[in-house]
């Protein structure tokens, strides 16, 4: 008779067992937070809460960040994007116009992932927010420059 629990099976696969109680707590992702303003263009609202931040890598920095940032109106050119993110987007519209010339839009429920050291255009048309999965170094900040038409 087989009778191996999928508990027992992971000890068997990995030689020990992490108990509950030593085991992190799921965190909700909630589309309602707030943001908090980030002091980036001035007159033009930008602003970002992290909510959960995985930090168990060997050299104890953040591999990954999670959390909701909102902007107003605006048009920004990002240069060389420092990380890898995926974005879910909650409310607004935006188009992206990659290096290449290519144009892409999003709106309310749409999901994309920018690649680590994309170059282009964020054009948000109107209001955004979204939810993020950031993954790369914690510190690193995005590079960009306001676009005029």
């Amino acid at each position: 008779m087989r009778s191996v629990s999928w508990l027992a099976g992971l000890v068997l696969l990995y030689g020990t067992a992490v108990l509950a109680a030593d085991a992190p707590p799921i965190v909700a992702i909630d589309s309602a937070t707030p943001t908090d303003e980030l002091p980036v263009k001035p007159g033009v609202y930008v602003g970002q809460t992290i909510t959960f931040a995985d930090t168990h890598d060997h050299d104890g920095e953040t591999v990954a960040r999670i959390g909701v940032w909102e902007a107003d109106v605006s048009k920004t050119k990002l240069i060389d994007y420092p990380f890898t993110e995926y974005v879910l987007m909650i409310s607004g519209h935006l188009v992206i116009t990659n290096d290449d010339g290519t144009m892409q839009e999003f709106r309310a429920g749409d999901t994309f992932v920018m690649p680590k050291g994309w170059t282009g255009i964020w054009d948000i048309q109107e209001r955004m927010k979204k939810q993020m999965v950031q993954i790369g170094d914690p510190n690193a900040k995005p590079t960009g420059e306001p676009v005029t038409d």
